[in-house]
């Protein structure tokens, strides 16, 4: 069984340390890394925090794999980009409990939570959180370290750009673009497409930025 460290001692994390069972694939956890260091040496989740991030290239090279459980896009992508040139595998974390139609398309490194629910020819690039009851209409296009909350709707053929936050209840009609960085609050209703690093709320979603 591959051993798995979970980067991140937050609620994400937590939930992969929780829920390792429930999963498509099988992993012996190593321990959290993270760093917040009122965490070092603690018990969190029933596995230990080991240290700080920086800790990772002593793992690197070893048959390890690592999940990153950080729901913020912005993070997660600034470690990524720091650590990128080591060497872990990044598997896909899907509950068994999400629908996953045939003919989606997974990258590496998502999350995936029960009740979601995801249709035919989506696309979900690398480092992608769907949390619980998430629902994404056929076709739709979700890239990189995007964080959908829980219950989330997008309408077919909605395009989501890299490190995207849409908030609790957001929906999207269908076509909709939103592009990179830009933030989705809690049940806005996007009926037209957002731009880059805008800030968006409301029923119709209107900019605040």
């Amino acid at each position: 069984m591959q051993k798995l460290l979970i980067i991140g001692a937050g609620s994400v994390g937590k939930f992969i340390a929780y829920n390792i069972n429930h999963f498509t694939q099988s992993f012996e956890i190593i321990g959290f890394l993270d760093d917040d260091v009122s965490k070092h040496g603690t018990v969190i989740a029933d596995f230990l925090v080991i240290g700080s991030v920086d800790k990772l290239p002593e793992y690197s090279g070893k048959d390890i794999a690592i999940v990153w459980g950080i729901a913020f896009p912005t993070i997660k992508k600034k470690l990524f980009n720091r650590y990128q040139n080591l060497s872990f595998s990044f598997p896909n974390f899907i509950s068994k409990n999400a629908w996953v139609s045939e003919k989606v398309i997974f990258g590496q490194g998502s999350i995936v939570y029960p009740g979601a629910a995801i249709n035919y020819e989506t696309v979900i690039d690398d480092f992608v959180v769907i949390n619980m009851n998430c629902s994404l209409g056929h076709n739709c296009f979700v890239k990189s370290f995007s964080s959908l909350a829980p219950g989330v709707n997008l309408g077919g053929n909605t395009t989501i750009g890299d490190c995207v936050e849409l908030g609790i209840g957001a929906s999207t009609i269908q076509g909709v673009v939103i592009n990179d960085d830009a933030i989705i609050g809690g049940q806005a209703m996007v009926v037209s497409s957002v731009s880059k690093a805008d800030r968006v709320v409301g029923i119709p979603a209107k900019s605040i930025k």
